[in-house]
């Protein structure tokens, strides 16, 4: 009888030992029994901008620091039972979703090539106020607040003048405040800077801004083309940015045409709109 409690209390112990955790070789740290690997440092430090001649021991140990910190948070918020909240669900799987489509995204990447020198030439001769057209242009400028309707924009449809804009933004009791800016071409979609150019002298044209809007009047314009092997450089990124789209969306379409979609009655998609978008694509092919 005594030597089997003797063996069962020494199991017991090599027992406790087991479960015993030691934070070493990739485990740098345990939080109430929960562990902090390399890996999981790493990933933090991956987002962080460190500078050449920083002491990245000591921000490790920073970084470290901040990780235990959170994981005693979330052991709080886990005690409290506020991982069993619908809001965590819900939370938590768009989380989970929009990781997904980011990892999606970056295999979906791996296979798209760089576009060739033929697309890249193309791209540049098709849109030259990126390139060698690339224009600063000085503007008489009005920013005004945004009106809680958008539609009450459209009585500056008549607006021929920044004067004109400006009695019209008072008319509808909007903040308004005037001054200078520069627009660069080479940031603007090349749509739009076609838009732009065809108005006449002195017409004003309003864009949204940080949830403002901007009145502008070209005033003065200058040069600045974009050197030749830049231009090669951004033109071959914008090329292979709109495949990375064209792909992506692609992906999503065959995926819907394989998909079998349920709506509760007055969630449907409108079908005119999507007809309506399905022509203007089929517009621009």
């Amino acid at each position: 009888m005594k030597a089997a409690l003797l063996s069962g209390a020494v199991a017991a112990g090599l027992l406790l030992t087991g479960c015993h955790k030691e934070p070493k070789g990739q485990i740098l740290a345990i939080v109430n029994g929960e562990e902090i690997s390399m890996q999981e440092l790493n990933a933090e430090l991956q987002g962080a901008r460190i500078p050449d001649n920083a002491d990245r021991a000591k921000i490790r140990k920073e970084v470290l620091q901040r990780l235990i910190d959170r994981k005693l948070i979330v052991q709080k918020a886990r005690e409290q039972g506020l991982d069993k909240t619908p809001e965590f669900v819900a939370q938590q799987r768009r989380l989970e979703e929009n990781l997904l489509v980011s990892l999606l995204g970056q295999k979906i990447a791996a296979t798209v090539p760089m576009p060739d020198d033929r697309d890249i030439t193309q791209y540049i001769a098709d849109n030259p106020s990126q390139f060698s057209g690339r224009q600063r242009l000085l503007l008489d400028q009005i920013q005004f607040a945004a009106p809680k309707d958008p539609k009450q924009l459209l009585m500056l449809r008549d607006a021929h003048s920044l004067d004109d804009v400006a009695a019209g933004v008072q008319k509808l009791g909007l903040a308004m405040s005037r001054g200078k800016g520069v627009i660069d071409t080479g940031r603007l979609d090349p749509q739009m800077v076609k838009i732009i150019d065809k108005l006449p002298p002195g017409e004003p044209f309003v864009l949204p801004s940080n949830g403002q809007y901007v009145a502008s009047v070209i005033v003065g314009r200058d040069s600045t083309p974009t050197p030749g092997n830049v231009a090669r450089l951004a033109a071959a990124e914008v090329v292979r940015r709109k495949a990375l789209v064209a792909e992506s969306k692609a992906q999503v379409a065959r995926a819907r045409t394989g998909a079998e979609i349920q709506y509760q009655p007055g969630y449907e998609p409108d079908k005119s709109a999507i007809k309506a978008s399905q022509a203007k694509a089929a517009e621009k092919k």
